[in-house]
């Protein structure tokens, strides 16, 4: 049948990473807003990082998020802002369901207003600042940010309920929507916390359940280890559907296999191989939703060795074989 090519996504895929853009809703808009049940992600989104703000609130249930080596929990009501390019995701640990916001808004909406403007991004976006903010109800101007999470959420696609097969697709009523309101509430969210992020060393503003392996390094250090995992997530990105070894990925890093690993320990929460098998999963999904592909065809397409195999991760991962989940 030749190159298995999609017909209609019905996941959302990874937002971005070193090739991929967030999927924006409106033409000219850099914003991205969605309510979510936790489950439609298998009880853990990918792993991805973007340059993009992102606004998270939990509208029921708890969910836990991993910002860069870190996990906040995060209750009913409360909701976390990720830095720009930071590795982050979203899971639950005992697959319990929760429902949550988020807003995904691109810096470019602001960066062209001014140098001032630009440079309070430059400050705010470094790596040797906060990776992320937690918002709590009980402060104002972190309730202000949550009411507005929720708030870009219906302007972007009115009061519409989303169904869950529905999840990934391109919403058919952002067109008929005014973008006007959900820009300025965009703009208003990016200035409320801008400012808000300070140097990580002098920071609490991210109240972790996480243990971190060892005491955080020196900036310039650390900034150099984000950015050697940021090349090497981002091959894995590009490259998913090729044979790759821990040396390929080490090498995208240029570091040596003992340090690839624990770099991924510590700022990906998996390991290398993990990550890789994360990706052709999350592939794999996407191409059972939307194309009429055989299950060797996808194994293939994904980066598998072989189906037998692609059949033997499938279940061990989603507890269903391929055939199975494109059926449910």
């Amino acid at each position: 049948m030749g190159v298995v090519e999609p017909q209609e996504t019905r996941r959302l895929s990874l937002l971005s990473d070193l090739s991929e853009r967030v999927p924006y809703a409106v033409r000219g808009l850099p914003v991205y807003a969605r309510c979510d049940s936790l489950s439609i992600y298998d009880y853990r989104c990918a792993c991805h990082w973007h340059r993009d703000l992102e606004f998270v609130r939990v509208v029921s249930g708890t969910m836990r998020y991993f910002v860069n080596g870190a996990v906040t929990r995060l209750a009913a009501g409360e909701g976390l802002v990720v830095n720009s390019s930071r590795l982050h995701y979203g899971f639950s640990p005992d697959r319990q369901e929760a429902r949550f916001s988020c807003a995904v808004i691109g810096p470019q909406l602001v960066e062209g207003f001014s140098q001032g403007v630009a440079a309070r991004c430059e400050r705010a976006f470094a790596q040797d600042m906060d990776d992320a903010l937690f918002l709590s109800p009980d402060v104002d101007w972190q309730r202000n940010v949550l009411m507005d999470i929720d708030r870009i959420v219906e302007q972007l696609h009115g009061d519409r309920r989303l169904r869950p097969s529905e999840v990934g697709r391109p919403m058919d009523d952002a067109a008929d929507l005014d973008p006007l309101p959900a820009a300025m509430t965009a703009i208003g969210l990016i200035d409320q916390v801008l400012d808000r992020f300070r140097p990580a060393a002098a920071s609490d503003s991210v109240i972790s359940d996480a243990t971190v392996p060892d005491p955080v390094a020196p900036a310039s250090d650390d900034q150099r280890d984000r950015l050697t995992v940021l090349h090497m997530t981002g091959l894995i990105q590009r490259r998913f559907a090729e044979p790759l070894s821990l040396d390929d990925i080490a090498a995208a890093g240029s570091v040596g296999r003992s340090r690839c690993c624990a770099l991924f320990r510590r700022y990906v929460g998996r390991t290398p191989n993990e990550y890789l098998a994360d990706r052709r999963l999350e592939e794999a999904k996407r191409l059972l939703d939307g194309t009429n592909g055989s299950v060797a065809e996808i194994a293939r397409a994904c980066g598998f060795a072989s189906s037998s195999y692609f059949i033997s991760v499938f279940r061990r991962r989603t507890g269903l074989t391929p055939k199975a989940y494109r059926a449910r």
